[in-house]
């Protein structure tokens, strides 16, 4: 496995565990988790955000490791 599948292999285990630990947490089994309040939301509106950003984190840092080895 070379360097570039290693580092699109990371960043997606990081990113399907974030979006299945959310979709746990919102699933009726831990519906008062989700339902805790945070800062005047609750903690599923957090999650989902949190896997909305992490998202466009990842792919910014997945195409601009691309990129650079593409100049290489």
């Amino acid at each position: 496995m070379n360097s570039k599948e290693k580092f699109s292999a990371i960043l997606l285990a990081v990113y399907t565990v974030l979006y299945f630990g959310i979709a746990l947490m919102v699933s009726a089994t831990f519906k008062d988790i989700a339902a805790t309040q945070v800062a005047g939301m609750p903690l599923a509106i957090w999650g989902g955000l949190l896997v909305i950003i992490t998202g466009v984190i990842i792919t910014r840092l997945y195409l601009k490791r691309m990129d650079a080895e593409e100049n290489e």
